[in-house]
């Protein structure tokens, strides 16, 4: 389990100097914080995840892929639980491989492909090709999805759409 303070300050709920300083340097959120908490109770130590971003519509929750099914919990009694405590719908989205992290922002949209596009000034974009079909299914807006993308994989991101 890896969260992104100390289990002690997750359990106890009072950050320690050193979950303090990351707080104040901006390396965690207030909200990885209280999500840290309530995970840390919800799943009695046994649930980590790596970050949470708060967009208008939703807070999206990073992990590693085999913490996806504790944080939803059975019956999806955990996520149901953190919406309701947090005021948003939250989004589960999976880290490390990069094709799949694409798929889960994106979806329940289709991807029809991912290409790396190289520029002539060396730069490379990663370009996700999504059914034009799909434009409706899209739970954010173009934008926010490819800023939150190319923040997340250090890599720019481009969606079109075929």
């Amino acid at each position: 389990m890896s969260l992104p303070i100390c289990a002690i300050c997750a359990k106890t709920g009072v950050l320690c100097s050193a979950c303090e300083k990351k707080l104040k340097d901006g390396k965690i959120s207030e909200l990885d914080v209280e999500l840290s908490k309530i995970l840390y109770r919800l799943g009695k130590g046994e649930i980590g995840f790596e970050r949470a971003i708060d967009t208008k519509k939703f807070i999206i929750v990073l992990t590693q892929k085999e913490n996806i099914g504790k944080i939803i919990g059975k019956s999806g009694d955990n996520i149901r639980q953190l919406s309701k405590d947090f005021g948003k719908q939250l989004r589960v989205i999976s880290t490390g491989d990069l094709q799949q992290t694409i798929y889960d922002f994106v979806a329940p949209a289709r991807i029809l492909a991912v290409n790396t596009v190289y520029k002539p000034d060396g730069t490379t974009v990663r370009r996700v090709r999504i059914n034009k079909r799909d434009r409706k299914k899209l739970r954010m807006s173009l934008k926010e999805i490819e800023k939150l993308m190319t923040s997340l994989t250090n890599d720019k991101i481009e969606i079109s759409f075929e």
